[in-house]
């Protein structure tokens, strides 16, 4: 009994230690070990990704995701003239709140929206050639294209406040961050690190990762030791470079144009099967305005859905609806964003190629074969057949020597004729010669 009791006693002490080890130094707001991460997750806003707007904010914050499922900082390689104002707080609020280090390497110019990200990460490193600043609001008017300098204090009060939370959560100079906006001061690299608004300055991405390593920082109440050696570069996926082409302007107004246009025409016109067409056309317009590119993505491939189901069991032929249903359907996959972003990058790239690859290829296959069963199974409308005689109307005028259409049993058939026949007459078939057929006026006495 005296054996058992120990025992007890010994397993309940063991349980109190662990406790003591995992649970109290989280309660005292302590982390029971330094983290680290031999590398870094890489991402590039420059050139084609350049421009701040909701793309590039859906991609640092998928990217953000990763990350943090890695358990490694997020490298931000900047080089932006700037872009828009709500999506740069936004990538400032998920720097700012992030669970894992966040470094950005400014190598040329943050300006403007660029520099707000750039304050909000917790290392910031410059090149010394590198710049950074300018960052006082402005308007650009879509019809004449004249920049507008906005001062009102509603606007410019808080993009300043916001810079001063971010220089005061990372320790920055904080009155220097206030003549970014009021003066659209500029600071060069070596200038931005001499006055306290950046770290470091390095020369490349290496020798990034050499300034950094070995600096702890406290992260969300995790001190971080970082220690990367290297970066794994994240490549933004089929979706964002599809909706940063959507939202140029210039492309997104002749979407709007020609699919506001062309429905009223085709509406007047009379062409009705025309209109999946222009309705596509202002689905894709839509991406340019405020409207989640998953709600377009879902709209894109019901529409293209409903297309290949009337195509395929009301409407005969593969026309306009089975075109523009594939259409639709493959432009729906490409925005329609990943199930989760804890993947790794292959098994994203992978995922995707093989969804749209799998649906697209799939949709044609089916329906191709259900076109080549249907062809197979039925009858041939027309073929000269001596007991019997096809009847058919005149389309267009047939005169010796011409051919003109003539309508037989719903279809368009090219003909002959020995003889005049005005649009509108019966016809009778009393030849085929492959897809011509030869024609005789119909009497109604006959």
């Amino acid at each position: 009994m005296k054996v058992l009791y120990n025992r007890i006693l010994l397993a309940l002490l063991c349980i109190s230690t662990i406790f003591l080890t995992l649970y109290v130094p989280s309660l005292l707001g302590l982390s029971s070990n330094v983290r680290s991460s031999d590398y870094a997750i890489l991402i590039k806003i420059e050139g084609y990704t350049s421009l701040i707007d909701i793309p590039v904010q859906e991609y640092i914050s998928r990217t953000l995701n990763v990350a943090e499922n890695r358990g490694a900082p997020l490298l931000i390689f900047l080089d932006t003239y700037g872009g828009y104002l709500d999506p740069a707080l936004n990538i400032a609020k998920l720097l700012l709140e992030s669970k894992v280090p966040t470094i950005v390497y400014v190598k040329d110019k943050a300006y403007s929206a660029g520099t707000l990200i750039a304050l909000a990460s917790h290392v910031l490193v410059m090149s010394r050639t590198g710049v950074i600043g300018a960052t006082q609001p402005i308007t650009v008017n879509p019809v004449t294209g004249e920049i507008v300098f906005l001062n009102e204090s509603k606007v410019v009060n808080p993009i300043v406040k916001t810079l001063e939370v971010c220089a005061n959560i990372r320790n920055r100079n904080i009155s220097l961050v206030r003549r970014f906006v009021y003066e659209n001061l500029v600071l060069t690299g070596e200038e931005a690190v001499k006055f306290g608004v950046a770290n470091y300055v390095a020369e490349s991405l290496d020798e990034v990762l050499h300034v950094i390593h070995g600096i702890e920082l406290n992260v969300s109440g995790t001190i971080w030791k970082l220690e990367a050696v290297k970066y794994i570069e994240v490549n933004p996926d089929v979706d964002i470079y599809a909706m940063i082409f959507l939202r140029n302007s210039v492309v997104n107004s002749i979407l709007l144009f020609i699919g506001i246009f062309g429905t009223l025409i085709l509406i007047t016109s009379g062409r009705i099967e025309l209109l999946p067409i222009t309705v596509l056309l202002l689905l894709l317009a839509l991406v340019g305005g405020d409207i989640s590119g998953r709600i377009i993505s879902f709209l894109l491939i019901a529409l293209g859905s409903i297309l290949l189901f009337v195509e395929l069991f009301v409407t005969p032929g593969f026309g306009v609806l089975g075109v523009s249903g594939l259409v639709a359907l493959f432009t729906g996959i490409l925005l329609s964003p990943l199930p989760t972003a804890s993947y790794t990058v292959n098994v994203m790239v992978i995922w995707r190629t093989l969804m749209i690859l799998t649906i697209s290829l799939g949709s044609l296959f089916l329906f191709i074969l259900y076109k080549s069963i249907k062809a197979l199974k039925s009858p041939k409308l027309v073929a000269y057949v001596p007991e019997e005689r096809i009847v058919g109307k005149a389309i267009d005028k047939l005169m010796p020597g011409s051919k003109g259409y003539v309508m037989i049993n719903g279809e368009l058939w090219i003909a002959e004729s020995n003889e005049i026949i005005e649009p509108g007459e019966e016809v009778e078939v009393i030849e085929r010669k492959g897809l011509i057929v030869k024609v005789k006026k119909r009497y109604k006495n006959q």
